[in-house]
């Protein structure tokens, strides 16, 4: 069992860093990011220890089924900026006629 939570860490510290997020930390997760997915991996890809590309796969295929926890580590919200908004267009002004 010593041996199968050794290739699930690595392998979730690998998943992390495939996911595309940035910083030096980020490349082989964070403990709490392996934290809150290891009883996901355990539970929902077990079997795919240690292909890591498949473990990744199988948590995205289960995404509804992750506790909130790792749901966040692999699906974060992204707030979007606002977006300035549009000035409406000035209306032309009426051209002067002048008087023949």
């Amino acid at each position: 069992m010593n041996q199968r939570r050794i290739y699930l860490g690595a392998a979730l510290s690998v998943a992390l860093s495939i996911m595309g997020q940035n910083g030096a930390v980020a490349q082989q997760g964070t403990p709490e990011q392996q934290a809150a997915c290891q009883p996901d991996v355990m539970r929902l890809c077990g079997n795919f220890i240690p292909d890591v590309d498949r473990i990744v796969a199988c948590l995205k295929y289960n995404e509804p089924n992750l506790n909130p926890a790792c749901h966040d580590v692999f699906f974060p919200v992204v707030v979007e900026e606002p977006k300035p908004k549009a000035r409406p267009k000035a209306k032309p002004k009426p051209k002067k006629t002048e008087p023949r």
